[in-house]
């Protein structure tokens, strides 16, 4: 921002608008443990998300910008509102396993699958995809 001779504030270096961006956030989890003997655990979680975000259209009227003293701008931002949306669901799956050698040596297992439905595909494109891990290891409690 700068003042022009009467004081008055000016915008330099790009058009502007004030809009809302609204987003909408929906989840469930569930969680389960089962404890079949003092040294193993078996655990289970399930989680569920469906987001949805948007900024409101606007329009911008360069030529009176330009009537009103921003003589310079360096770029618009007429494609952002649908750059901004969002629309994804999210599943994810985890089922787990520890079993106690010792008070303090453990071996887990874990396996983890989670499912993204991009609907919207951003600037950065469609980005649905799943993926499936399973890992094992041993832990030592200091």
């Amino acid at each position: 921002m700068f003042a022009d001779s009467v004081g008055a504030a000016q915008h330099y270096g790009s058009a502007y608008s004030m809009v809302d961006y609204t987003s909408k956030n929906h989840g469930i989890f569930a969680s389960v443990s089962y404890i079949p003997a003092t040294n193993m655990t078996f655990t289970g979680t399930v989680n569920y998300n469906k987001t949805t975000g948007e900024l409101d259209d606007f329009t911008v009227n360069y030529e009176d910008k330009l009537r009103g003293g921003l003589t310079h701008f360096d770029y618009t931002f007429e494609e952002t509102p649908s750059y901004s949306d969002i629309d994804y669901a999210l599943m994810n799956f985890a089922l787990g396993m520890e079993y106690k050698f010792t008070p303090t040596v453990t071996f887990t297992a874990d396996m983890d699958y989670a499912d993204l439905k991009d609907k919207a595909g951003t600037v950065y494109g469609d980005e649905s995809g799943s993926y499936f891990m399973i890992r094992s290891g041993i832990r030592f409690d200091f």
